[in-house]
Protein backbone atom coordinates (compact mmCIF):
# COMPACT_ATOMS: atom_id res chain seq x y z
CA UNK A 1 0.00 0.00 0.00
CA UNK A 2 1.16 3.37 -0.95
CA UNK A 3 0.41 6.82 0.27
CA UNK A 4 -1.25 9.41 -2.30
CA UNK A 5 0.25 12.82 -1.63
CA UNK A 6 -1.05 16.19 -2.95
CA UNK A 7 1.02 19.09 -3.39
CA UNK A 8 -0.40 21.97 -2.57
CA UNK A 9 0.46 23.53 -5.48
CA UNK A 10 -2.91 21.66 -7.33
CA UNK A 11 -5.08 23.17 -4.72
CA UNK A 12 -7.18 25.78 -5.15
CA UNK A 13 -6.92 28.78 -2.89
CA UNK A 14 -8.50 28.77 0.43
CA UNK A 15 -9.97 32.14 0.38
CA UNK A 16 -11.94 30.39 -3.37
CA UNK A 17 -14.05 28.54 -0.77
CA UNK A 18 -14.47 30.73 1.57
CA UNK A 19 -15.70 33.17 -1.14
CA UNK A 20 -17.75 30.20 -2.53
CA UNK A 21 -19.36 29.63 0.79
CA UNK A 22 -20.24 33.77 1.15
CA UNK A 23 -22.22 33.65 -2.35
CA UNK A 24 -24.51 31.04 -0.97
CA UNK A 25 -25.60 33.33 1.86
CA UNK A 26 -28.07 35.78 -0.05
CA UNK A 27 -29.73 32.86 -1.71
CA UNK A 28 -29.86 31.05 1.36
CA UNK A 29 -31.50 33.87 3.17
CA UNK A 30 -33.87 35.48 0.10
CA UNK A 31 -35.01 32.21 -0.48
CA UNK A 32 -36.89 32.21 2.82
CA UNK A 33 -40.53 32.35 3.46
CA UNK A 34 -42.91 33.81 6.42
CA UNK A 35 -43.10 30.43 8.03
CA UNK A 36 -39.57 30.12 7.98
CA UNK A 37 -39.33 33.47 10.22
CA UNK A 38 -42.43 34.04 11.67
CA UNK A 39 -42.55 31.36 14.85
CA UNK A 40 -39.54 32.67 17.39
CA UNK A 41 -38.38 28.63 17.43
CA UNK A 42 -38.75 27.93 13.73
CA UNK A 43 -36.60 31.09 13.10
CA UNK A 44 -33.74 29.83 15.51
CA UNK A 45 -34.11 26.84 13.60
CA UNK A 46 -33.79 27.99 10.64
CA UNK A 47 -31.04 30.43 11.81
CA UNK A 48 -29.18 27.36 12.72
CA UNK A 49 -29.63 25.64 9.54
CA UNK A 50 -28.56 28.03 7.66
CA UNK A 51 -24.94 28.46 9.58
CA UNK A 52 -24.83 24.94 9.37
CA UNK A 53 -24.63 25.33 5.41
CA UNK A 54 -22.32 28.34 5.38
CA UNK A 55 -19.96 27.77 7.95
CA UNK A 56 -16.98 26.13 8.14
CA UNK A 57 -16.06 24.20 11.53
CA UNK A 58 -12.30 24.09 11.77
CA UNK A 59 -10.06 20.47 11.94
CA UNK A 60 -8.97 19.42 15.52
CA UNK A 61 -6.40 16.09 15.36
CA UNK A 62 -6.75 12.91 17.46
CA UNK A 63 -3.48 11.47 18.42
CA UNK A 64 -2.20 8.98 15.63
CA UNK A 65 -2.98 5.60 16.28
CA UNK A 66 -1.01 2.06 15.17
CA UNK A 67 -4.43 -0.12 13.59
CA UNK A 68 -2.79 -3.00 11.14
CA UNK A 69 0.06 -3.94 9.85
CA UNK A 70 0.74 -6.30 6.48
CA UNK A 71 4.08 -8.40 5.90
CA UNK A 72 5.95 -8.60 2.82
CA UNK A 73 9.31 -10.98 1.95
CA UNK A 74 11.15 -9.41 -1.02
CA UNK A 75 13.89 -10.70 -3.47
CA UNK A 76 16.87 -8.50 -3.10
CA UNK A 77 19.53 -7.93 -5.88
CA UNK A 78 22.89 -8.72 -5.20
CA UNK A 79 23.60 -4.56 -4.93
CA UNK A 80 20.82 -3.93 -2.62
CA UNK A 81 21.84 -7.14 0.12
CA UNK A 82 25.04 -5.29 -0.44
CA UNK A 83 23.31 -1.67 0.62
CA UNK A 84 22.00 -3.11 3.80
CA UNK A 85 18.41 -3.47 2.95
CA UNK A 86 16.39 -6.21 4.13
CA UNK A 87 14.59 -8.58 2.84
CA UNK A 88 11.28 -7.86 5.49
CA UNK A 89 9.23 -5.34 4.59
CA UNK A 90 6.22 -4.46 7.45
CA UNK A 91 3.76 -1.84 5.99
CA UNK A 92 2.32 -0.42 8.82
CA UNK A 93 -1.58 1.20 8.85
CA UNK A 94 -1.39 4.32 11.32
CA UNK A 95 -4.55 6.20 11.18
CA UNK A 96 -5.24 10.06 12.16
CA UNK A 97 -8.92 10.44 13.54
CA UNK A 98 -10.47 14.37 13.18
CA UNK A 99 -13.15 16.63 13.75
CA UNK A 100 -13.88 19.51 11.39
CA UNK A 101 -14.96 19.86 7.60
CA UNK A 102 -12.49 18.27 5.21
CA UNK A 103 -12.84 20.86 3.17
CA UNK A 104 -10.16 22.53 4.55
CA UNK A 105 -7.77 19.86 3.80
CA UNK A 106 -8.43 20.29 -0.33
CA UNK A 107 -7.33 24.20 -0.45
CA UNK A 108 -4.02 25.88 0.21
CA UNK A 109 -3.43 28.39 2.50
CA UNK A 110 -3.66 32.08 0.60
CA UNK A 111 -0.08 33.41 1.76
CA UNK A 112 1.68 30.55 1.96
CA UNK A 113 4.82 29.00 0.01
CA UNK A 114 5.99 25.70 -0.31
CA UNK A 115 9.49 24.73 -0.66
CA UNK A 116 10.46 21.75 -2.66
CA UNK A 117 11.16 20.02 0.36
CA UNK A 118 7.35 19.66 1.04
CA UNK A 119 6.43 15.86 0.04
CA UNK A 120 2.37 16.94 -0.33
CA UNK A 121 -0.15 16.69 1.55
CA UNK A 122 -2.57 13.33 2.34
CA UNK A 123 -6.40 14.08 1.83
CA UNK A 124 -8.75 12.33 4.31
CA UNK A 125 -11.59 9.86 3.65
CA UNK A 126 -14.32 10.47 5.93
CA UNK A 127 -13.08 12.17 9.19
CA UNK A 128 -9.61 10.30 9.23
CA UNK A 129 -6.52 9.89 7.57
CA UNK A 130 -4.60 6.57 6.63
CA UNK A 131 -1.18 6.68 6.35
CA UNK A 132 1.34 3.75 5.62
CA UNK A 133 5.01 3.34 6.89
CA UNK A 134 7.05 0.65 5.37
CA UNK A 135 9.66 -0.32 8.10
CA UNK A 136 12.23 -3.75 7.97
CA UNK A 137 10.81 -4.23 11.66
CA UNK A 138 7.28 -4.55 13.01
CA UNK A 139 7.66 -1.20 14.96
CA UNK A 140 4.72 0.61 15.96
CA UNK A 141 6.59 3.48 17.93
CA UNK A 142 8.62 4.45 14.88
CA UNK A 143 6.02 3.63 12.31
CA UNK A 144 3.73 6.24 14.65
CA UNK A 145 7.23 8.80 14.77
CA UNK A 146 7.42 8.87 10.77
CA UNK A 147 3.41 8.89 10.44
CA UNK A 148 3.90 12.61 11.79
CA UNK A 149 7.08 13.50 10.20
CA UNK A 150 5.30 12.32 6.60
CA UNK A 151 1.81 14.59 8.04
CA UNK A 152 3.50 17.52 8.76
CA UNK A 153 2.42 19.71 5.75
CA UNK A 154 -0.67 17.98 5.83
CA UNK A 155 -0.85 19.68 9.52
CA UNK A 156 0.63 23.03 8.98
CA UNK A 157 -1.62 23.63 6.14
CA UNK A 158 -4.68 23.29 7.87
CA UNK A 159 -4.04 24.95 10.77
CA UNK A 160 -3.34 27.62 9.03
CA UNK A 161 -6.62 27.31 7.03
CA UNK A 162 -7.83 26.95 11.01
CA UNK A 163 -6.51 30.33 12.09
CA UNK A 164 -7.96 31.97 8.86
CA UNK A 165 -10.89 30.46 8.98
CA UNK A 166 -12.22 31.82 12.97
CA UNK A 167 -11.18 35.31 11.60
CA UNK A 168 -14.03 34.68 8.74
CA UNK A 169 -16.61 33.23 10.91
CA UNK A 170 -16.76 35.39 13.17
CA UNK A 171 -17.32 38.03 10.19
CA UNK A 172 -19.95 35.62 8.43
CA UNK A 173 -21.90 34.62 11.65
CA UNK A 174 -22.46 38.42 12.39
CA UNK A 175 -23.74 39.00 8.67
CA UNK A 176 -25.99 35.74 8.91
CA UNK A 177 -27.47 37.13 12.02
CA UNK A 178 -27.65 40.74 10.76
CA UNK A 179 -29.33 39.52 7.39
CA UNK A 180 -31.49 37.02 8.80
CA UNK A 181 -32.89 40.01 11.73
CA UNK A 182 -33.91 42.21 8.63
CA UNK A 183 -35.26 39.62 6.41
CA UNK A 184 -37.66 38.32 9.50
CA UNK A 185 -38.69 41.74 9.57
CA UNK A 186 -38.96 42.60 6.22
CA UNK A 187 -41.28 39.23 5.95
CA UNK A 188 -43.17 40.20 8.92
CA UNK A 189 -44.02 43.34 7.64
CA UNK A 190 -45.32 42.33 4.36
CA UNK A 191 -47.54 38.94 5.32
CA UNK A 192 -47.88 39.75 9.06
CA UNK A 193 -47.21 37.29 12.01
CA UNK A 194 -50.72 36.12 12.63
Amino acid sequence: MENSFTSPRQLPRFSELLRQKELTIDSLINNLRIADVKDDVVFQNTVNRIKRSVLLQPVAFGEPAFVDHSYESRQLSFQQQMSGLSPHLYTHTVSVPFTGNNELFSYAPDNYSFSSSDRGIILPYSNEITIYVNLAELNPEEALSQARRDLDMTFRLVEINNTSLKAWSTTVENRIDQQLSQKREQLINLFGKG
